[in-house]
């Protein structure tokens, strides 16, 4: 989504709205100018482009959502930036902390910063492209308008109406998944994950794998 178009209009027109965004799926694999686009609050799971297991959220919180924070009533736990900070100064969490993710998230950050942020981006870059001229030849991008595709996943059409049940069963077999479509979306579209610790060459691999099976 044009994101940085999106908040500059929020700021412009509505300068007392916050901007959160929901960044999922996207933190660490692509660039997110948290202040220079005037993002309010911006979260995600480490479970996506972190590369990590599920149970902890990343968030950054602007000052004009901390303020708003201290006079908002009824804000909820997650929403009391205030009760966070005042953990967060004495290096504490507000509730039992997941030491070993907390740990992993540490060693994950060293293997960025040694990656390098710029390559980072890069190397998704790289990837989301292979992948989407891969959809584009044998299937079709889901989505209508390509300035919506994501550079850390895609969501690819099924416009050969493949079993995609029946090729993940094959692909499990030589080691690899990919995840099927969501609720009606169920075998109607596939997504492929191009994040995290995943390089080119283990998606050359994999689409390696599903032509052979499918006979493409």
């Amino acid at each position: 989504n044009p994101l940085k178009e999106i908040a500059a209009m929020v700021k412009e027109k509505y300068p007392e709205v916050l901007v959160l965004v929901d960044a999922v799926s996207i933190m660490s694999g692509a660039e997110i100018l948290v202040d220079d686009w005037g993002l309010d609050v911006v979260f995600a799971g480490t479970q996506k482009a972190f590369a990590l297991p599920p149970g902890l959220c990343v968030i950054t919180v602007s000052d004009a959502a901390f303020e708003r924070s201290k006079t908002t009533e009824n804000k909820g736990y997650y929403f009391d930036f205030v009760a966070l900070e005042g953990k967060a100064v004495k290096n504490q969490t507000p509730a039992t902390p997941a030491i070993s993710l907390i740990n992993a998230l540490n060693v994950q950050m060293d293997r960025i910063l040694a990656e390098g942020v710029e390559n980072r981006f890069a190397r998704h870059a790289e990837m989301a492209k292979y992948i989407q001229d891969w959809a584009r030849k044998y299937f079709e991008l889901y989505a209508a308008d390509e300035q919506y595709v994501s550079p850390t996943v895609t969501n690819i059409r099924n416009t050969r109406g493949i079993s995609v049940a029946d090729l993940n069963k094959e692909l499990a077999k030589r080691g690899a998944m990919i995840s099927n479509g969501y609720g009606v979306l169920k075998e109607k579209a596939f997504r492929i994950a191009h994040m995290g610790d995943i390089q080119l060459d283990d998606l050359k691999w994999l689409t390696d794998q599903i032509e052979d099976i499918l006979e493409l």
